[in-house]
């Protein structure tokens, strides 16, 4: 009898246990489980909405970034729960004009230069002034975010000319040589010029790890060092470049003649992005200094579309080539580790002083919309802070736009690991702004003239070609870069009139 009844009731015990996995399985149970979770966490009453375009599912580096950002700003600030919405770069403008108007409207996020002062213009963005004022009174420590804590050259881009700050700065990139360390090494062994380019160790012996930075002195050096770093075989073929031109849209035919041209004195448009400057002597050296060393010094590998100056870079086809501070760790990716390279500015022409490039900082914003802007100014706090740059260094590599971030231990070591970094600062010090409006519209008019510049200027100089001359063709481009910026501005001048009359009303 008693048999009996403990068969029963383990025959009961298994019905109902099946009973609740049946449950579990049909989501009968769900809410009470996800009750029951949200128990055992802090309750976060503000839900902040992060737009980013760095994809986790294209580098798995962003998302181990992204949840090292979520875990330590959660923990700091208990009531906050971040929700990431990540917007593919080149959708982020259409996708914000629209979220902008709907119900979900992103209440903090990242801004490209490209984007920031359309954005600011069209009254998308909530000025940061009153928040960074009522934070004077912190004691500059590395949670500060005010222009003080940051390069220079870092807080060019985030405010109007009449003191409107509208973005804070979260990263720092800038042009720069980049040369193969591994071709200027052999070629030192049997030229003094090229030996005296590396930095010394402290006693005195060749660092063969690192470049000065003042490495090269002027267009004149660069284009000796150019020539003695190309190499042709019994054929005249050319077989290692000493410098390469990518003479194609948006891969340089435009994008190096900005740094050259900063180095040689010159600027690519005027403060206000009212007119286009580089259609005058200093402009006209520059593009006949580009054009000289493919067509006369011979040094560049041929003109292709499908050719990758960096893959020919690693390839040890070419000394040394145009590229930017954030390439390294992309170069280190693509070879497996291979970091013998180094970075310099660009050295002075003619009309220059001291070796120059061309820099820009993308930032973190604070929607207009923002039903948040205390847990929003709080988030833009953290990512900004020497703090969140740590994070970005140690996750994905970058460097920093604070100053204290360079004192740190972690940057030191960053650059005992990866020698190519020691110049970094000192370039992004030495940058001129990047030219900041409508970047993409300006490309579009201006660089399909610098690349027939290029491509023909024999022809050109022989008065054959489809200009007149370089002078004219640079004048061509102006006009057509004014055009936009004459557009931009009455689109401006549109917005602020409504945006004014709105407020009055």
């Amino acid at each position: 009898m008693i048999l009996r009844r403990l068969y029963q009731w383990i025959i009961v015990g298994v019905v109902v246990l099946l009973l609740i996995m049946v449950g579990f399985r049909s989501g009968i149970t769900r809410e009470w489980r996800r009750q029951l979770a949200d128990s055992a966490v802090v309750q976060r009453p503000i839900r902040l909405r992060v737009w980013d375009w760095w994809s986790p599912s294209a580098n798995e580096e962003y998302g181990n970034y992204f949840n090292d950002v979520k875990l330590q700003f959660e923990q700091q600030n208990p009531d906050v729960e971040i929700h990431l919405q990540i917007v593919p770069f080149g959708n982020y403008v259409q996708k914000l004009s629209t979220a902008m108007v709907g119900s979900t409207p992103p209440d903090v996020f990242q801004s490209s230069v490209y984007w920031a002062e359309d954005f600011y213009h069209r009254d998308m963005l909530r000025p940061l002034n009153d928040l960074l004022v009522a934070d004077r009174d912190t004691d500059g420590g590395g949670g500060y975010i005010g222009r003080e804590a940051f390069l220079p050259s870092a807080w060019r881009h985030n405010h109007t000319k009449d003191g409107v700050i509208y973005g804070i700065p979260q990263g720092i990139d800038a042009f720069c040589l980049l040369w193969n360390l591994d071709l200027l090494e052999d070629a030192a062994k049997h030229d003094d010029e090229i030996r005296a380019m590396f930095a010394s160790r402290a006693d005195g012996a060749v660092d063969y790890n690192r470049l000065r930075f003042d490495a090269v002195a002027n267009w004149n050096h660069f284009r000796r060092i150019a020539r003695k770093l190309t190499q042709r075989d019994a054929d005249d073929r050319l077989v290692q470049a000493g410098f390469h031109i990518q003479g194609y849209a948006g891969r340089g035919g435009g994008g190096m003649f900005s740094p050259w041209l900063a180095a040689n004195g010159g600027r690519y448009q005027d403060e206000q992005g009212a007119r286009a400057e580089f259609d005058n002597p200093l402009g006209i050296e520059t593009m006949q200094f580009l054009a000289q060393l493919y067509w006369s010094d011979k040094v560049c590998l041929p003109f292709r579309r499908q050719l990758s100056q960096v893959e020919q870079f690693q390839q040890g086809k070419v000394a040394a080539i145009v590229a930017g501070t954030w390439s390294g760790k992309n170069i280190m990716r693509n070879t497996q580790g291979w970091h013998h390279f180094g970075k310099t500015a660009f050295p002075p022409g003619p009309g220059g002083n001291g070796q120059r490039t061309v820099t820009w900082g993308n930032m973190f914003v604070i929607s207009k919309r923002c039903r948040q802007v205390d847990a929003a100014w709080r988030y833009v706090k953290f990512v900004c802070s020497r703090e969140g740059n740590l994070l970005r260094l140690r996750h994905l590599g970058f460097i920093g736009p604070r100053l204290d971030f360079y004192e740190t231990e972690q940057w030191q070591q960053a650059v005992a690991d990866r020698p190519y970094l020691s110049n970094v600062k000192a370039i992004c010090l030495a940058g001129q702004k990047l030219r900041h409006t409508q970047i993409i519209a300006v490309n579009h008019q201006a660089n399909p003239v610098f690349e027939t510049i290029l491509l023909r200027y024999p022809q050109i100089v022989q008065g054959k070609g489809p200009h007149a001359s370089v002078a004219t063709a640079l004048e061509l481009a102006a006009t057509n870069v004014n055009r936009v910026f004459d557009r931009y501005h009455r689109q401006v001048s549109r917005w602020t009139a409504s945006r004014t009359s709105h407020i009055e009303q």
